[in-house]
């Protein structure tokens, strides 16, 4: 799954990366700092297929969908959003790029902890949550493809926003989930973002253009990334 992303470094710099040619900043700089761990509910950048770059709110649920008080969604499933009622629609039309530093994860693992009743030497397994942080061994910026029901310029009401797409975790990840991110590199990003992309060549993109595991590195972080409202340097650091 996808529920938090790293995207702290200038948004010019992910449009040079990317190989925009002209592109626009649709909001406003001045709000806008570097995010170290941005949860759904946040506005990360997204990258559009006119070039501009918007924040926009991460989390969706359309019109009928509130209606029928169904919850908000935050990540769409490759394999089967081409056919979902939630993202059919947004598939063919609303396909957009998140542009990320990295993504947490969170692995169970036993942590010894002491226990009282069998004497103050004794260890008992526990099972703590561990997070991780993911990133390119290069350290460039990944593009994450994204669905987003908002267009042009118009005001983002209630339900509008984007999602996450995921694809199958690799065998090698530290991500215990059966998902990850789908996440391009420039060439496959910029194809993703073609309008006039072919439904069999999508199909294709989707399975066979994903960044492989060996490409990524990933080490432990504290536990400040557990909640929420921090938004720090330090949360993606390396645990000594």
């Amino acid at each position: 799954m996808c529920g938090r992303i790293s995207q702290y470094r200038d948004p010019h710099l992910y449009a040079r990366h990317l190989g925009l040619a002209d592109p626009l900043m649709l909001f406003d700089a001045a709000d806008r700092r570097p995010g170290y761990s941005l949860a759904p509910g946040t506005h990360p950048l997204a990258i559009y297929p006119d070039q501009t770059l918007r924040a926009i709110h991460w989390g969706y649920c359309p019109d009928w969908a509130r209606e029928q008080h169904l919850p908000q969604t935050i990540n769409a499933r490759a394999a089967t959003a081409p056919n979902a009622r939630y993202f059919e629609q947004l598939w063919k039309t609303g396909r957009v790029l998140v542009p990320a530093d990295g993504w947490f994860e969170w692995h169970a693992e036993t942590a010894p902890e002491s226990s009282n009743s069998a004497g103050p030497a004794a260890e008992v397994a526990a099972m703590v949550r561990q997070p991780y942080y993911v990133h390119l061994k290069s350290d460039a910026p990944m593009y994450l493809a994204a669905l987003s029901s908002v267009r042009g310029t118009e005001p983002q009401t209630e339900g509008m926003g984007l999602v996450i797409v995921t694809a199958n975790a690799d065998a090698g990840l530290v991500d215990v989930h059966d998902r990850r991110p789908l996440a391009f590199g420039p060439e496959a990003a910029r194809r993703w973002l073609d309008p006039a992309l072919p439904a069999d060549e999508l199909e294709h993109l989707t399975r066979s253009a994903c960044l492989t595991a060996g490409r990524f590195r990933w080490h432990r972080v504290g536990p400040g990334v557990d909640r929420v409202l921090n938004d720090e340097p330090g949360l993606i650091e390396a645990l000594d």
